[in-house]
């Protein structure tokens, strides 16, 4: 093993800290997201500039950068496709600092429009691998599983398909989930100083402002989820007082107190941008949506072996509520994440338990949600996929450390079989889509590479 696990959880009771090489190396995980969207960029110039990018997100991006010039807060604009109150939007940011001075220097460079689309995209993606970096460094992974983490992130099918080129809001409100959740692990740090809890509170903000209200229910997801492992699980074992290992209730209060404080005050940075939407929603087309858009792009029970295969096609319910064949392209994570957990899993099952049991839990319940409709403005349940990639990326890094010499091999091989297995089952069942072909012979490559 690279590392000791006895006292392993999602929150580390000791200080973390970072050096200056691990900053350096959250900036090559940046650049490594960078040049994967340059390599698309030259692939297809028009790759970020799709759909709801096109006709809506960037023609208003503009008028901020124009407002801006002119000494005006871009709070109205004539461009929204919905509305022309951007504040009641809400999917633009203009409450968030970084997308507004992001706009304006873009807006100053000699760009074409799918140019500075481009270059919004990808800012964003980069500053989201640094985030899932620091967030995998957080819990002592070692640097290349930390840039495994961080490619998953930024990199996965939902987020380059959608959060880059189609719901820029996604992106912009997402790529701060990693960041809150590396600052709310140094927040519940006992080791750290009373001023612990500012860490989360303008990641909070930014998250909130960027604009994308299924971010929000992630991060209170994520924030349970630490705060319960927090007041129930984390302990501090103190030989000379082993009472101390079992706190009470007040103690259990007084740990995540500092996480709170942190939150609260993000939520409160961010009030304008809540506040306005919330003000704004009322009676809006968005609030007024037929029953049946609650049904629309359910990730089906039937899809899930897209994780390895992602030109795997089943029937999905499109936004006209009607059973489409699509592609998995949603669910790409690069392969190995589904395959080393599940191998974690059959070799180190009740070590790997014992490490990761609050995040198996946070992934199932995010598994679960991406397959069920939801109420009121939040529709659509594959939107919780980035989530559930962050999520199956960490637990997978966690299975990998644990891993013998014995053990890679036969992670290797099994991902062979695997591959070779949903190949055939494709085949069978018609479910391989256009593009089985060469991306069949892509996966094989790889994983006969990975077993020799």
């Amino acid at each position: 093993m690279n590392r000791e696990y006895e006292q392993r959880s999602l929150i580390t009771i000791h200080p973390s800290l970072f050096t200056r090489r691990d900053w350096l190396c959250g900036l090559v995980a940046a650049a490594l997201a960078t040049v994967f969207s340059l390599l698309l960029l030259a692939h297809d110039p028009l790759i970020f500039w799709n759909d709801d990018y096109e006709i809506s997100i960037l023609p208003v991006f503009a008028d901020m950068a124009r407002a801006w010039n002119n000494g005006e807060i871009p709070l109205l604009s004539p461009y929204s496709w919905a509305c022309g109150n951007l504040a009641g939007e809400f999917q633009y940011g203009v409450f968030s600092v970084f997308i507004n001075a992001l706009i304006v220097c873009v807006w100053k460079l000699p760009l074409t429009f799918s140019q500075q689309a481009a270059a919004i995209s990808t800012t964003h993606l980069a500053v989201l691998s640094a985030g899932a970096f620091l967030v995998a460094r957080g819990r002592k992974l070692s640097v290349s599983l930390s840039i495994f983490v961080a490619l998953v992130a930024s990199l996965n099918g939902w987020i380059i398909c959608w959060g880059a080129s189609d719901w820029f809001g996604a992106l912009g409100a997402f790529t701060w989930l990693p960041w809150v959740w590396w600052a709310a692990e140094r927040a519940l740090d006992p080791k750290r100083s009373r001023w612990r809890f500012l860490w989360p509170a303008p990641f909070v903000y930014l998250l909130i402002a960027g604009g994308f209200p299924y971010t929000v229910l992630m991060l209170a997801l994520v924030l349970v989820c630490l705060a319960l492992r927090a007041a129930f699980e984390v302990r501090t074992v103190d030989t000379a007082s082993p009472a101390r290992t079992r706190p009470c209730g007040l103690a259990r209060l007084t740990r995540i107190g500092p996480l709170i404080a942190g939150i609260t005050l993000g939520f409160g940075l961010a009030a304008p941008a809540w506040l306005a939407l919330l003000d704004y929603v009322h009676g809006s087309a968005r609030e007024s949506l037929h029953p049946s858009a609650h049904w629309q792009w359910l990730v089906p029970w039937n899809a899930w072996p897209g994780l390895i295969l992602p030109s795997w096609t089943v029937n999905w319910l499109d936004f006209s509520s009607r059973f489409t064949p699509h592609g998995a392209t949603e669910l790409a994570c690069g392969l190995v994440p589904p395959i080393a957990l599940l191998t974690g899993f059959i070799a180190n099952g009740r070590a790997l338990l014992k490490t990761i049991r609050w995040e198996i839990a946070l992934l199932f319940v995010v598994f679960i949600l991406a397959m069920i409709p939801t109420a009121g403005v939040f529709r659509w349940s594959f939107r919780w996929l980035p989530l559930l990639h962050l999520v199956l990326a960490l637990c997978a890094a966690e299975a990998l450390v644990l891993f013998s010499q014995k053990q890679r091999l036969f992670a290797a091989f099994l991902m062979l079989l695997l591959v070779i297995m949903v190949i055939i089952g494709s085949l069978f069942l018609r479910t391989g889509g256009e593009r089985l072909f060469p991306l069949a012979w892509i996966f094989l490559g790889l994983a006969l590479g990975s077993s020799v």
